[in-house]
């Protein structure tokens, strides 16, 4: 199977004339010879010239070629990594070829037969797969959806939006993004906001674009204050909910980030990159309080599904362990970091107060 999916990738490859990661690797080494080279030359030549002057100005010369090269070095690393991204997703749907050819996957349970089906082309990982065929099984009709946290290609409503004739809204704090998703999916019906999303403005923000009532799909991922804005939102009903939870703070607790407007995920990189968002555990026990049931997770990533009860009652609910992606992690050195450096985590075993 690997040699055919290795064939099946360089073929691909050579279609849309794409260098292979061998390529680029090739290349790299050259360009390390011709350093050396080059730092050979002018040894040789401060041994031969004889004249100051002129192994000075040597000396220039191949102080500006190295500087040139090393950033041809730098130039190349780059792609490479963003061929090896390009790769792995070449691959997955690769997979996920197969499985559509070789697998029945109207006769596998659930969550299988949802999961089987995933591949990528906008998302972070294989969600638009997995959204496509949950929302055969749970969507209405009227295809609608609000995405919170849309990022660079529409989150995990990009893909619906441009080939599946959804329509919705996009929300992103950074103006930049929110132009460029402009751009790219108003042509389809999409409206697209750039706002800094808090707990108090998010319902004004749903409701002002006419998003009020049931919606088929809400998708959020803020990198902070996610558990506080779906706990605040309730000016609409969305029949599947895929949210961001934060892996790092393992399947056990049930803990968030303190709910801070301003929070920025940046501001707490010196101490670690992993503070930020809620855990799995948070997000299942908000779910049940306003309805939903965690129903499955992509398998590579941090994007959870939950269906509200009365949606698709063939798909039962997953407990957390069946969905965490990692169950060898162990989170207690970045909870003892944490406190340590006396950051705002919340728990939330106990029935919170309304805020």
């Amino acid at each position: 199977m690997s040699g055919l999916v290795g064939r099946l990738r360089d073929h691909v490859l050579r279609v849309l004339g794409v260098a292979s990661r061998r390529d680029v690797l090739k290349v790299q080494g050259q360009l390390e010879k011709l350093l050396r080279e080059f730092s050979r030359s002018a040894d040789l030549m401060e041994r031969v010239a004889g004249t100051p002057n002129m192994i000075s100005k040597m000396e220039r010369v191949a102080q500006k070629q190295n500087a040139i090269l090393e950033q041809i070095q730098t130039q190349l690393g780059s792609h490479k990594r963003g061929i090896d991204g390009r790769l792995r997703h070449v691959e997955r749907n690769i997979h996920a070829l197969i499985r559509r050819q070789y697998l029945d996957q109207s006769a596998l349970p659930f969550p299988q037969r949802v999961l089987s089906q995933r591949f990528h082309v906008l998302s972070q990982n294989e969600e638009d797969g997995i959204t496509l065929a949950l929302a055969k099984l749970a969507a209405s009709s009227r295809k609608r959806f609000i995405e919170l946290g849309a990022g660079a290609n529409g989150g995990n409503s990009g893909f619906l939006a441009e080939s599946c004739g959804w329509v919705g809204l996009m929300v992103d704090g950074n103006e930049a993004r929110a132009d460029r998703l402009a751009k790219r999916f108003s042509r389809y019906g999409v409206r697209v906001a750039s706002t800094w999303i808090t707990r108090d403005n998010v319902n004004d923000l749903v409701r002002d674009h006419g998003l009020a009532g049931e919606v088929d799909l809400l998708s959020l991922d803020i990198d902070g204050n996610d558990y506080w804005v779906w706990r605040a939102l309730d000016v609409c009903s969305p029949r599947i909910v895929i949210l961001e939870f934060n892996p790092a703070f393992g399947p056990e607790r049930a803990v968030t980030v303190q709910y801070d407007p301003a929070f920025d995920r940046a501001a707490f990189k010196d101490v670690t990159a992993n503070f930020y968002g809620a855990s799995l555990a948070a997000f299942e026990n908000l779910g049940r309080e306003k309805g939903y049931r965690l129903v499955m997770g992509e398998p590579r990533g941090a994007n959870v599904y939950l269906l509200r009860n009365d949606v698709a009652p063939e798909i039962a609910a997953s407990p957390v362990h069946a969905i965490y992606p990692n169950p060898g992690h162990d989170p207690r050195p970045l909870f003892d970091l944490i406190a340590k450096a006396r950051l705002p985590l919340v728990e939330l075993e106990a029935q919170l107060p309304e805020a």
